[in-house]
Parts: C-alpha cells; sequence; structure tokens
C-alpha cells in the first residue's frame, strides 16, 4: 500500500473562508456617481443590462459591460459613474485568512470575467430567499468565479503564515475590538513584551499593532453602517471612542467619507 498525504495544504486551506458581507441588486442612473474607498473589502460585480464606468487610482478607466463579471480586489480605491442606466447584482466580500486581510488584495487591479452562461435566475432567487441551501449554492458560485478569475489572471494567493505570538495577540484582538485596546494589554494576553509583539507586527504583517487594530474597527464599523441603522453614536460607543465627533474624525481620515456620507453611498 502506498499513502500520500499532505496536511499541511490542509491547514493553509482551513484558515481561508469566504465571507459575503453584502449581496443585493440595484438599477441605477446617472446618479451612481461618487468615489468607493473600502480598502479592507473586494467587490464583485455582475453587470445584468446597460453600463458605467469605474477609474482606479492611479489606473486605466474600466467600462463596466452587460453580461460581465467585474472584480475590484481590497485596497484598490476608485471613483465611478454611469452615463444612463446600468443594471447590477453586486457583492462585497472577503476571503481571508488569519489575520483577516483580504487575500484577493493580491490583484494588482480590478480585473472582468466573461463567463459562457449567466447566473442571472440563481441570482434573482438567492436576492430573495433566506434558505440556507439557496445561500451554500450562492457562494459556491461565487467562489467558483473567484478561482477562474485567479486562474485567468495568473494570481497567486499566498496564505499567511504567523508565529505563535501574532496568532494568540490577533485572536485577543477580535474578541475585545475597541479603541481602548493598548499594545500592553494585547501583549499581557499574548504572553510576551510590548517590544516583542511590535517586533512580531511589523515583521509578520508590516504594521504596527495599533495600526492593525484600527484597521479591524473602521473595517467592523464600516459594516455596522451598511447592514444596520445603529447612530453614529452607538457606532462609536461599540467600539470604545470617547465620543462620536472623534470617531468621525477617524473615520474620514481613513476613508476619505464622514461615516453618515459613507453609509448613503457606499451600498452599491
Amino acid at each position: 500500500m502506498r499513502l500520500v498525504s499532505n496536511s499541511q495544504l490542509c491547514e493553509n486551506t482551513n484558515h481561508v473562508h469566504l465571507t459575503l458581507l453584502y449581496f443585493g441588486h440595484a438599477i441605477v442612473g446617472t446618479e451612481w456617481t461618487g468615489r468607493a474607498t473600502d480598502i479592507n473589502m473586494s467587490r464583485l460585480y455582475y453587470i445584468v443590462d446597460g453600463e458605467a464606468e469605474i477609474f482606479p487610482d492611479g489606473g486605466t478607466p474600466i467600462s463596466l459591460q452587460k453580461g460581465n463579471w467585474y472584480l475590484i480586489p481590497a485596497g484598490c480605491s476608485f471613483s465611478f459613474s454611469c452615463a444612463d442606466h446600468m443594471e447590477q447584482f453586486y457583492f462585497h466580500l472577503k476571503l481571508c485568512d488569519l489575520d483577516g486581510l483580504d487575500l484577493l488584495s493580491a490583484f494588482p487591479s480590478p480585473v472582468a470575467l466573461t463567463l459562457p452562461e449567466s447566473k442571472t435566475e440563481l441570482l434573482f432567487s438567492c436576492l430573495e430567499s433566506d434558505a440556507l441551501a439557496e445561500g451554500i449554492v450562492l457562494r459556491h458560485e461565487i467562489e467558483s468565479i473567484l478561482i477562474t478569475l485567479l486562474a485567468e489572471h495568473s494570481v497567486r494567493l499566498e496564505s499567511n503564515r504567523f508565529s505563535p505570538v501574532v496568532v494568540r495577540a490577533i485572536k485577543y484582538i477580535k474578541r475585545n475590538l475597541s479603541a481602548q485596546l493598548t499594545v500592553a494589554e494585547i501583549a499581557e494576553h499574548a504572553f510576551v513584551s510590548t517590544s516583542t509583539l511590535t517586533k512580531h507586527f511589523k515583521a509578520e504583517l508590516s504594521k504596527s499593532v495599533s495600526e492593525y487594530v484600527n484597521d479591524r474597527i473602521m473595517f467592523e464599523a464600516c459594516q455596522r453602517l451598511l447592514k444596520t441603522n445603529l447612530s453614529i453614536l452607538a457606532i462609536s460607543e461599540k467600539y470604545g471612542f470617547s465620543d462620536q465627533f472623534y470617531f468621525s474624525r477617524r473615520f474620514k481620515e481613513k476613508f476619505g467619507l464622514s461615516p453618515m456620507k459613507y453609509r448613503k453611498t457606499a451600498i452599491m
């Protein structure tokens, strides 16, 4: 008997998960214009009818055409506009490793995909359902589209492998996410000194502990703005800010929009 196994592949794959943050359908006109700066998540569009344009920062304008899928990866800020009308399905999503950062940022710029058959019927049926089975089917379709995009554009995903120190710190941050978190508190629960924790974050995540905490807070705040009717005050209090004005200032520094304006314009 010959037995071959690959436990490392299993371990790497089990750390990765696709999160569908938002799924919707929209018919828009010339009012579909603005700017998006969602650096912590990716967007996937399917154009049912009409057309529009997106203008990636520092990149080539892309025409959104009927029948095509488009991925705008995490880390890509862009402007958008519609000259007449466009019907679309849109997804906000993250393909994450343990660190919570979107692996789809491996795409250097937005990309397009033309598939031989439309998924319009499936998308409409899932839009009007909360059945788990249909959700699983939808998730499978999105995963299939992402896999095809990765293959077509020769993009290789690299699973981040972290030291036990960083793993313990990330888990503690997720459970206790707050602007009041200090490096000292996180280091204590990761069983290391603050200098050791800081060194590991810089080496393994290319950012400081405070920057990582701030990124996580701002991403979670974005989701609250999109998915709930919580007031700006309630969201700021949930994440430990001393007042909503300080939270709003920090949010605008990160995304270029106030929380209220983000809530109004960032949904599609």
